[in-house]
This record gives structure tokens, sequence and C-alpha cells, in this order.
């Protein structure tokens, strides 16, 4: 196997120096996706270009953190209830038969997480997307660009959805479900 350096500047940025999610801010667009979700603290883009329908990307907002263990608890729980509120209208959406959560930030290293639809059928069931699928994906028209985002919006935005919100909240405040409690292990 062929061993590489990491880039030079790579810890500069993994510590916020030149990061360019954090030059951007909360654009409602940038070069590679249209914003769709705006969280307290993350923001959701429908992608221009992807290997499947569908496919999204939550970016931390609340500050420059170069991995998800540089949140603090109560920001980690934020993110992830964030990104769980965009999974659901990618559901809503595009109805995939599963939906894979990537965080790298070898490239980017700013605190963000890759939504892949994957659908039947798939180029690669039950394994990672190969790399032709990423090479081969599909650019998308501008006409579909705001269609589907309108979609997604409209699914964040769902009465059913703030509804069954509020009632995990709901749930959590009144004792009888606590979502951030270690799951019980069975055997």
């Amino acid at each position: 196997m062929d061993l590489h350096p990491w880039p030079a500047d790579f810890l500069q940025k993994k510590a916020g120096h030149g990061c360019p999610q954090c030059e951007t801010g909360r654009a409602d667009e940038t070069e590679h996706g249209v914003r769709f979700f705006v969280g307290e603290i993350s923001d959701g883009y429908l992608q221009k270009q992807g290997p499947t329908a569908g496919y999204c990307v939550v970016i931390f907002r609340g500050r420059h953190a170069g991995a998800p263990q540089e949140l603090s608890p109560g920001e980690h729980a934020a993110f992830w209830s964030e990104v769980g509120q965009v999974a659901r209208a990618i559901e809503a959406v595009y109805r995939p038969i599963h939906l894979n959560f990537q965080i790298l930030g070898n490239q980017d290293p700013h605190v963000h997480v890759h939504l892949v639809p994957r659908h039947d059928p798939d180029p690669a069931p039950s394994l990672p997307l190969p790399a032709k699928a990423w090479v081969q994906s599909k650019r998308l028209t501008a006409d579909e660009i705001s269609t589907q985002v309108e979609a997604l919006r409209s699914a964040i935005d769902s009465p059913a959805r703030a509804a069954l919100d509020r009632m995990v909240e709901i749930a959590d405040e009144s004792g009888l479900y606590d979502s951030t409690a270690e799951p019980k292990r069975t055997r």
C-alpha cells in the first residue's frame, strides 16, 4: 500500500483557518447545493449533483468544529436532532429503501454529514456506493432543483412532522421517554 502525506494546510483548516464552510456562512446557495433547511445550528442543502436522487448535506453552523467529537454535548444533541429532521424529509420525498449517513472530514474538516439515499434498484445493494456511482453522478437542472427543494421544504414544515417532533418533546418532558438516554442493551 502506498502512503502519502496529508496536505500541508490540513491541520490549519481543521482548526478553522481558511475553512470554506465558515467563510460561506449560512448561504442560501453554494457551489454544490441549495439550502432547504435552516436549523438553529445547521443547514441542509440539496446537492446539485450526486450519485442518487435526494443526496443532501447537513452542515454544522454553530461555530467551527473540525470533527464531531469537538462539539459540546448540547451542540451534538442539537446537530443530530436537526440531521434527523433532514433525514425524515428525504425519506418523505424520495422514499429510499435505506439512507446512508456519511461523515468523513478528510477533504473539508468542518462538521457535516452526507445523507445518501439508497434506492431499489441500487448500484451496490448492502454495500457502500462504488466510486463509479459518484463519478457518473447526475447534475440536476434548475427546474429539478427548484421542484425538489420545494418538496423538501414542505416535508420539513409539514404539520405531521411538527406534531411528531412535539410528541417526542412531550414524552421527554413527562419522563415517558428519554431521548438522551443510552439504549438498553439486550442479549
